[in-house]
């Protein structure tokens, strides 16, 4: 193999994606072990297994070389004692190339994070590399975390909550970077952070994004509908997660348009999803694709039953080709996924296709309407 170049093992090691046979690679010859190492290390999860969290981190930190290789890095924060949060210090210096960093908290504190470890991680929030950011559970996040986390392209905050013993306008009074964030996701819309993103002083941060995903319950007090009119003129892709009615601002430059359904055993549709579908045929006037995405329960009886027949949507009824709403609409896409311990999709999905159809008589013939199974037991 010696006349062969370098390149050509490069990649097809690059293709390998089971880790067991990338190990295997790195101890055939001295030219496999680089690229085996650098996709075994690309994306690294320290901390979920609280019996080695300390063996780990202090592993990983001692090879900075192989740390370097990191691009995709998940850390668990509910066993971070001191020698840990050292050691993950030391790691996230190293990380120079980090693409995509995600901090799980457990509804744990911010404040144990020593002085160092959160000087380090502000830092990686600033390097050019890092595209998407995802905080989930974690509580008394700094002010500082949160307008640096604006200057990466793509930003979760999921179950988070500030520290409400900072004043947001003495942060935003001081120098503060150029925001990047083209890309929110709020799966659930904290007071304190919304009033972050929203506070007159720096309505820039909601003012250039592109792409917007949120969850909307009835506890938001209308910060829901809030961020949706500060992104109103940029906004191109939303996609909500309604717990209750859906109350949209115009929002004229949404070309897609994704909502989540929940469905439970009687395979009835939430009351107000059929209002949920006025309201977004009002509100989106340019839409061109929506996505229907219904999540369905396991039956405890295991005998699949049929979709009531609730009648059609408004909007797609018979006269949908005679349309004053969704001139642009081309696609409607109904997508079935599984939640739990389904064995059988097909069997919903047989009775999936029809239920929907029956409430979408308008686009039936025209190819506007498509119905596919999301599987991933498939």
């Amino acid at each position: 193999m010696a006349h062969l170049p370098q390149e050509l093992f490069d990649t097809i090691i690059d293709e390998i994606r089971d880790k067991e046979t990338l190990k295997a690679c790195a101890l055939v010859a001295t030219s496999f072990l680089p690229p085996s190492q650098r996709n075994l290390f690309r994306k690294i999860r320290l901390g979920e297994h609280s019996r080695d969290t300390f063996a780990a981190f202090a592993a990983l930190a001692e090879f900075p070389r192989l740390v370097s290789y990191i691009r995709d890095l998940t850390i668990f924060m509910w066993d971070l004692v001191s020698e840990n949060i050292l050691a993950m210090a030391v790691i996230l210096r190293s990380v120079q190339s980090i693409e995509c960093l995600f901090v799980f908290g457990g509804f744990g504190n911010w404040s144990p994070l020593e002085d160092e470890a959160s000087s380090v991680l502000l830092d990686c929030l600033s390097r050019p590399s890092l595209r998407r950011l995802e905080l989930s559970n974690v509580l008394g996040i700094p002010v500082a975390l949160i307008l640096a986390a604006t200057t990466v392209p793509v930003v979760s905050f999921k179950h988070v909550r500030m520290d409400l013993g900072e004043d947001i306008s003495e942060q935003l009074h001081a120098s503060t970077p150029v925001p990047r964030l083209r890309h929110l996701i709020l799966g659930d819309v904290a007071p304190a952070i919304c009033d972050f993103l929203l506070h007159p002083r720096k309505l820039a941060y909601t003012q250039q994004i592109e792409r917007l995903e949120i969850k909307i319950s009835q506890r938001s007090a209308s910060y829901d509908e809030r961020i949706m009119a500060a992104c109103a003129a940029t906004l191109k892709y939303l996609a909500v997660n309604p717990e209750d009615i859906i109350r949209l601002p115009l929002l004229p430059s949404v070309l897609e348009v994704e909502i989540k359904v929940w469905v439970g055993d009687d395979r009835r549709l939430p009351a107000f999803f059929s209002q949920n579908i006025s309201q977004i045929a009002s509100s989106l006037s340019l839409a061109e694709t929506m996505t229907l995405v219904f999540v369905v329960e396991p039956l405890h009886t295991g005998l699949e039953v049929d979709w009531p027949d609730e009648g059609p949507l408004p909007p797609f009824g018979l006269s949908f080709m005679d349309r004053t709403q969704l001139l642009h609409l081309r696609r409607v896409h109904c997508i079935l996924r599984r939640h739990g311990a389904l064995r059988d999709m097909s069997a919903v999905f047989d009775r999936f296709v029809p239920a929907m159809e029956s409430k979408m008589p308008g686009l039936q013939g025209t190819g506007i309407l498509r119905c596919t199974l999301d599987d991933p037991q498939q």
